[in-house]
């Protein structure tokens, strides 16, 4: 015999069989709650200006690391600083902040060994340091922080998406980055080689990363930079190419340098798919069969940086 409830509406009951009403559901993983997240973001993958890896030339100088040098010493911050940017789409629609408990399950994985852990503690340093940085600012709403960002330049101008226009160039973090659970995964030398090279992939699928400037460049040591190629290509990441350049200095007339290319989910291929995805979803008739059409950010004229 089935248990039957009672039901209340308008003043009147009514008994009905209790397998009409669906069970509870269950609580939300990590897992699901990174899916369910990027999905409401929509594009596939997070906008991230140049600028957060390395500032661009000016008319009385030369180009110089970005502020992501600066969070050498707490990769929570910079993963952080990544989920904010991957769920802003869709959090600048919200009336309401995400509660903390919200990004720590964003942030878990489960399962995963030699993973970034985060507790409340580890959160709540990480949005100081962003603060310190000028990468967020975080007033109250009610209860709550109400988290927002700012440009990646640390300048701490208000945060707007980045158009691709002259000297507002991006590129993209697929969400690979999370649903793969190498927000957690990847040391700080895979994490920073790989920032580093989404950006000089951009326009072009293989770049130079000379690693005796990589410290001038970008503000990781020799041994960052190597340990991170190195990782990345055991992980099948990256490959890698020696190849001799043209050097009018060097000893014979050419020096030797290797050219990256990045694989997998990473690849430029795999990256003008998603984006060729995401305009045909704004606007149909702007991709056919699958092939990029050239809008959004091709227009961009930034060389890759020939190291």
């Amino acid at each position: 015999m089935s248990k039957r409830v009672t039901f209340v509406s308008a003043g009147e009951s009514e008994t009905v069989p209790e397998e009409d009403f669906p069970d509870d559901a269950e609580a939300a993983s990590p897992e699901a709650t990174r899916r369910i997240f990027l999905e409401r973001a929509k594009s596939g993958y997070a906008k991230i200006r140049y600028s957060f890896v390395q500032s661009p030339p000016t008319a009385t100088a030369s180009s110089q690391p970005g502020v992501l040098a600066q969070l050498s010493r707490n990769q929570r911050a910079a993963v952080l600083y990544l989920a904010v940017l991957a769920n802003w789409p869709w959090l600048s629609r919200e009336d309401e902040p995400l509660p903390a408990d919200a990004w720590l399950r964003f942030l878990k994985v489960d399962g995963a060994t030699s993973a970034l852990t985060w507790t409340a503690q580890s959160l709540s340093h990480a949005w100081s340091v962003l603060e310190e940085h000028a990468l967020i600012e975080r007033p109250r709403k009610g209860r709550l922080l109400n988290i927002r960002p700012l440009r990646e330049d640390g300048s701490g101008h208000p945060y707007t998406s980045p158009t691709g226009s002259e000297r507002d160039h991006y590129f993209i973090l697929p969400n690979a980055f999370w649903t793969r659970q190498l927000h957690a995964t990847l040391s700080w030398p895979e994490l920073s080689v790989l920032l580093i090279l989404l950006k000089e992939t951009n326009l072009q699928p293989t770049a130079p990363l000379a690693i005796d400037r990589a410290q001038a460049w970008y503000g990781i040591s020799r041994a960052t930079a190597e340990q991170g190629i190195t990782e990345l290509r055991n992980a099948g990441f990256l490959t890698s190419k020696v190849r001799q350049v043209m050097d009018p200095a060097a000893v014979g007339g050419r020096r030797q340098t290797s050219l990256h290319r990045l694989d997998g989910d990473f690849s430029r291929r795999r990256r003008e798919l998603l984006r060729s995805a995401a305009r045909g979803r704004v606007n149909p008739s702007a991709i056919t069969a699958g092939v990029d059409t050239g809008t959004e950010d091709d227009d961009d004229e930034v060389g890759i940086l020939d190291l």
